[in-house]
């Protein structure tokens, strides 16, 4: 009588060892791979993003860059850092992607926005004191042209240059 029910309990144990891995197959595996091709998804679309600006920053030749002057030098009140007044004298010219398709219709409009992008270049060297104009000059520069892109709603000017800074 103890072998039949010790069979009994075995024989019971298997079947629900089966329940559970039939359980296992048709409810827990579907899930699993369903989140395994989302996640694939995501990180496809993360890399298409980290890919497409690289795509966009392909190499502009010397001969296919053109540059505009602004005409005159900029004098700008810096920020204070101590008791005495700072300031910056800079010459700015813009680098112009010749071959870009909105540079036919935009360049002859920045001689008509000189007062702006002057504007512009002033206001992001006030933010900062004589110190840290001398260490940001690449940040400075990077927030210039971001703004000045956003003035033209394109990217055609792809540099701006700073020329004979002098602070004092």
């Amino acid at each position: 009588m103890k072998k039949n029910i010790l069979t009994i309990i075995i024989l019971a144990m298997a079947f629900i060892n089966i329940v559970m891995s039939a359980v296992i197959i048709f409810v827990i595996v579907p899930t699993s791979n369903k989140t395994n091709n989302l996640v694939t998804k995501v990180a496809s679309i993360i890399d298409l993003e980290l890919e497409s600006p690289e795509e966009g920053d392909t190499e502009i030749a010397v001969s296919d860059i053109t540059t505009y002057d602004i005409p005159d030098q900029l004098q700008i009140n810096l920020k204070k850092s101590d008791e005495v007044e700072h300031f910056a004298l800079l010459n700015v010219s813009l680098s112009i992607n010749k071959n870009h398709e909105n540079t036919v219709e935009y360049e002859p409009l920045i001689a008509e926005y000189d007062n702006s992008i002057k504007e512009i270049v002033t206001e992001e060297f006030q933010k900062y004191t004589i110190e840290e104009v001398t260490n940001n000059k690449k940040s400075i520069k990077e927030q210039v042209l971001t703004r000045i892109q956003d003035l033209f709603k394109s990217d055609f000017i792809i540099n701006v240059s700073f020329g004979n800074i002098k602070m004092q």
